[in-house]
């Protein structure tokens, strides 16, 4: 499953996002709710928080092709996405953790080529 979904950054790593993907490894300070990968969100408003001035009142956040695939509910601890089959450790992992299996507004992914950087927005807030 490939979704469209938000992530708000800071203007000090837009280039690098835009040269070399989105890099779980160097997430942000803002948390590890849902585990430690980088994180996604169905609604711009959400990623906003997470996006900051870059001092000409300027703010930038990314719309990105997301594989989220077959998705579990993320704990602070996970470094990768939970076995489907917890008492079979050769089991296949899920593709992605969220943060409510139902209805997910927020997407964590833990594997780089899952997610590309489709489109750079930039913006300002009145």
């Amino acid at each position: 499953i490939e979704k469209l979904l938000f992530h708000g950054t800071t203007p000090d790593v837009v280039d690098a996002i835009c040269k070399h993907n989105f890099d779980h490894r160097l997430r942000g300070k803002n948390g590890t709710q849902y585990g430690e990968g980088s994180y996604f969100a169905v609604d711009a408003s959400y990623s906003n928080i997470y996006s900051s001035d870059d001092g000409e009142k300027m703010r930038y956040m990314f719309l990105a092709s997301v594989l989220t695939g077959e998705s579990k509910l993320g704990r602070r601890n996970f470094r990768r996405p939970p076995l489907k089959d917890p008492s079979n450790p050769t089991s296949d992992l899920y593709d992605s953790c969220v943060d409510d299996e139902n209805q997910p507004k927020i997407f964590v992914i833990f594997n780089d080529e899952q997610c590309y950087p489709s489109y750079l927005i930039k913006y300002h807030l009145k």
